[in-house]
C-alpha cells in the first residue's frame, strides 16, 4: 500500500468551544514545569540551565479560559497519514498533536487516546486536554498552541511519498517552527522532521519536549538507556538519583505502576548513547520512540496513585482509563531552557514505532532489557541513521515550500508585514503565513496609519504584543498620531508593566484613563499597583474594573483574584453583589465567595456554597492548585474545631493534593 495523506474530519466527544480571556496575563500563574527550582542538590559539573528562560504568564498570549465540561459529538479537522502498518491521525486544530497512531499489524493504537477533549487547567494558557503526543515550544509548561489550529500544508515527494507539515509563528520567542511527518512504503515508523528557525539578532532561551501519553500497563515498564536521572517530585528540589532503582526510595521506578506520588524522572542519557525511551506491557509489546542527537532529554511523568492524583485523571477523561508520559527534549529538564544562538535554525527527526520483545528480556535484569532494545535501535540505525537523516532532508523536505491548505492565525503574517515596512528579512521564505485574521488587525492599522483606530470603551481588546520594535512603534503613535488615543496608552502601558518600567507604565495607564475610562485599564492598574506593593489602590482598581464590566468573566475573575490573594474579603462579597447573574453561577467565582464567607466568620453561608447543588464544582482548577482542598478543609475546621488533623478525611472530588 503506497502511503497516504487525507485531510479531513472526525467526530469526537469534545467541548463545543475554547475561548480566549478578554483581559491580558498580568499576574504570576502557578506553573509546575515553572516553580522555583534553585535550590537543588545537583554538581557543580551538571551544566544545566535551570530557572534560564522562565516567564509569569503566556503574555502575550491570551489565556483559554472560556470553556465547560459539557461534551458532545463534534466535527473536528484531522489530517491522516497512512500505509499497511501504520495509521497516523493529527488534531490539526489542537496544537497539531499526534491524538492516535495505530498499528494495523497488531491491532492496537500505541498511544493513549483519550475518548474525549476536555480541557482542564494545565498549560500555560490553561486549556489542556489529556492524550496523544503534544508538542510543546518556546515557554517552560504546556504549549501555547495546544489548542490552537496550525497551518497546514502539504507536499508530494518525487516518489510519490506525502509529506504532512504543520507549522506556526510562536511570538514568545519569535521563532518559526514546522513539523514534517511521513510514512515510508515498507515501514512501520512515523516520521518526524522538526526544525526551529531564530531569526532574531540575539540569543533566545529556546524549550522544546514532546509529551507522549502512553497507556499505565498494569504491569509496564519503561526502558530508557541511562543509570541516572534527575528527579523531581513534591520535595521542591532537583536532586540527582540513580535507577532503575530511586536509592530515595529503594525501588525500581522503571516498573511505574509502583510509583505512589507524582514524580517526575528526567533521565541522563549519556551524550554518546542512542536517544531513545519505550513502554512496554506485560508481554513486551509496546510503543518505541527514538531520535537523532538533537533530541537528548527524556522524561517520565507518573501521576501516581495517590487519591488526590487519582482524582486528577479522572476528570481528565471519560472511560479512557489512566495514562503516564513518556517525553524527549531538547534539555535535560523542564526547568530550564536551552540558549539558540542568533540566525539559528535547529533541527531533528522523531521516529515511533512499535516494538515487540521476549517478555523474559524486559521484566528481569535492567540492564538486560535496556540491552534488548540497544539491539532493536542499532538495526534501525543501521537502515535510518537519524542524524544523517536530518542533513540529507535539510532542503528536500526542511527547507521546501508545501502546498499550504488551511491557515491558523496571523501573526507570522502581522510579524513579516513589520519586517517588510522596517526593511527587515522575512521570518521565512518558504513558510506562507495569512494576514486574514481579526485579531491582527488594530496592529495592521497601527503599522499602516501610525495609529489605532477609534475603540470602543466596552469592545473587548483583540490581541498584545511584545518585543521592542513594538514598544518602539507604540512610543511614536503616543507622541503623534496616537496622542490623544486612549487604546494607544493602553497598549504601551501593558508593554512597559511587560517589561518592569513601572513609572512608565503608571503614566501610561492614567494618560489612558484620562482620554477614556475602560475597565481594561482599570484591570492592568490593579496588577500594575500589586506590582508596585501599593495593594490598597490595587483593590482600589480592581473594584473599579468590575463596577465597569460586571459581565465579563475573565475580567472580574482576574479582578476578585487580587482580592483572595490579598485577604480583601469583605470587598469580595461586595463586588460579588455587583456581578451580572451568569458570573455568579460560575464555579471558581462562588469559590472567592465561600472563601470570603469563611474568613469573615459566616461559616453557614460559606457552607451552602460549598454543598449546594451536588457540592461546589470548579471546572479550571490550576494543576498543582490546591484552593478547594483548603476550602473545603478550613470549612471542616471551623465547624469541628476539635478535630485532629490525622482524621481528617477529605472527599475525593475535593482533593487535588500531589502528595
Amino acid at each position: 500500500m503506497k502511503p497516504t495523506l487525507t485531510l479531513t474530519k472526525k467526530v469526537y466527544e469534545s467541548v463545543e468551544f475554547i475561548g480566549d480571556s478578554s483581559v491580558p496575563s498580568l499576574g504570576e500563574m502557578i506553573n509546575v514545569q515553572n516553580k522555583e527550582k534553585q535550590e537543588n542538590h545537583l554538581s557543580e559539573d551538571e551544566g544545566l540551565f535551570i530557572g534560564y528562560g522562565k516567564i509569569a504568564g503566556c503574555f502575550p498570549y491570551k489565556e483559554k479560559n472560556q470553556y465547560t465540561t459539557h461534551l458532545r459529538g463534534k466535527e473536528v479537522n484531522v489530517a491522516v497519514l497512512e500505509n499497511k502498518y501504520l495509521k497516523a491521525t493529527f488534531l490539526t486544530e489542537f496544537g497539531g498533536r499526534l491524538w492516535e497512531l495505530f498499528d494495523k499489524k497488531e491491532g492496537r493504537n500505541l498511544l493513549y487516546t483519550n475518548d474525549v477533549i476536555q480541557p482542564r487547567n494545565l498549560a500555560i494558557r490553561n486549556a489542556w486536554f489529556s492524550g496523544g503526543v503534544e508538542w510543546n515550544i518556546g515557554s517552560i509548561g504546556h504549549s501555547s498552541f495546544t489548542c490552537e489550529p496550525m497551518n497546514v500544508a502539504e507536499t508530494v515527494r518525487e516518489d510519490g511519498i506525502p509529506i504532512l507539515r504543520l507549522y506556526e509563528f510562536e511570538r514568545n520567542r519569535q521563532v518559526t517552527y514546522q513539523m514534517d511527518f511521513w510514512l515510508e512504503e515498507d515501514s512501520d515508523i512515523l516520521f518526524c522532521r522538526m526544525r526551529i528557525d531564530n531569526r532574531n539578532d540575539e540569543m533566545i532561551p529556546m524549550y522544546w519536549w514532546s509529551n507522549i501519553a502512553v497507556p499505565e500497563f498494569d504491569h509496564g515498564r519503561i526502558v530508557v538507556p541511562a543509570t541516572s536521572s534527575y528527579k523531581n517530585s513534591i520535595n521542591p528540589s532537583i536532586r540527582k538519583v540513580a535507577i532503575p532503582i530511586d536509592n530515595e526510595i529503594n525501588q525500581d521506578i522503571t516498573y511505574y505502576n509502583d510509583i505512589d506520588a507524582p514524580v517526575d524522572y528526567f533521565f541522563d542519557i549519556e551524550e554518546n548513547k542512542r536517544k531513545y525511551i519505550t513502554n512496554l506491557d506485560e508481554t513486551g509489546y509496546g510503543l518505541l520512540q527514538f531520535s537523532s542527537d538533537k533530541l537528548r532529554g527524556r522524561k517520565l511523568f507518573s501521576w501516581g496513585h495517590l487519591q488526590g492524583s487519582d482524582n486528577w485523571q479522572d476528570i481528565l477523561t471519560k472511560e479512557a482509563g489512566k495514562y503516564i508520559e513518556i517525553q524527549a527534549g531538547l534539555a535535560k529538564t523542564q526547568y530550564e531552557c536551552v540558549p539558540m544562538p542568533p540566525h539559528t535554525a535547529w533541527e531533528w527527526v522523531e521516529c515511533y514505532t512499535s516494538l515487540k520483545l521476549p517478555p523474559e528480556q524486559v521484566f528481569n535484569n535492567y540492564s538486560d532489557a535496556v540491552l534488548a532494545v540497544d539491539c532493536v535501535i542499532e538495526e534501525l540505525w543501521g537502515k535510518y541513521n537519524l542524524n544523517d537523516l536530518v542533513t540529507k532532508t535539510k532542503h528536500t523536505i526542511g527547507k521546501k515550500k508545501f502546498d499550504l491548505k488551511s491557515n491558523a492565525s496571523g501573526f507570522g503574517g502581522l510579524e513579516n508585514l513589520r519586517r517588510e515596512k522596517q526593511g527587515e528579512p522575512l521570518i521565512s521564505e518558504y513558510l506562507e503565513f495569512t494576514r486574514q485574521d481579526d485579531n491582527i488587525k488594530d496592529w495592521i492599522t497601527l503599522l499602516e496609519e501610525g495609529n489605532f483606530d477609534n475603540k470602543d470603551v466596552n469592545k473587548v481588546p483583540q490581541s498584545f504584543m511584545l518585543g521592542e520594535e513594538w514598544l518602539k512603534i507604540l512610543e511614536k503613535s503616543s507622541e503623534n498620531e496616537g496622542i490623544d488615543n486612549w487604546y494607544v496608552w493602553y497598549h504601551l502601558g501593558i508593554m512597559y508593566k511587560y517589561y518592569k518600567d513601572y513609572k512608565k507604565a503608571l503614566i501610561c495607564f492614567e494618560q489612558s484613563i484620562i482620554l477614556d475610562i475602560t475597565p481594561w485599564a482599570y484591570h492592568a492598574l490593579a496588577y500594575l499597583y500589586i506590582d508596585m506593593n501599593a495593594i490598597k489602590k490595587a483593590v482600589k482598581y480592581a473594584t473599579k474594573a468590575i463596577q465597569l464590566k460586571s459581565n465579563d468573566y475573565s475580567l472580574c475573575e482576574s479582578c476578585l483574584k487580587i482580592l483572595l490573594n490579598n485577604e480583601y474579603y469583605g470587598a469580595i462579597i461586595e463586588c460579588y453583589a455587583m456581578l451580572d447573574k451568569s458570573l455568579k453561577k460560575v464555579g471558581r467565582i462562588k469559590m472567592y465567595l465561600a472563601f470570603a464567607y469563611a474568613h469573615t466568620g459566616d461559616v453557614d453561608q460559606a457552607s451552602e456554597i460549598m454543598d449546594s447543588d451536588g457540592g461546589l464544582m470548579v471546572d479550571d482548577i490550576r494543576e498543582g492548585e490546591v484552593s478547594i482542598t483548603e476550602l473545603w478543609i478550613l470549612l471542616f475546621k471551623k465547624k469541628n474545631p476539635a478535630v485532629k488533623e490525622e482524621d481528617i478525611i477529605i472527599p475525593k472530588k475535593y482533593d487535588f493534593r500531589m502528595h
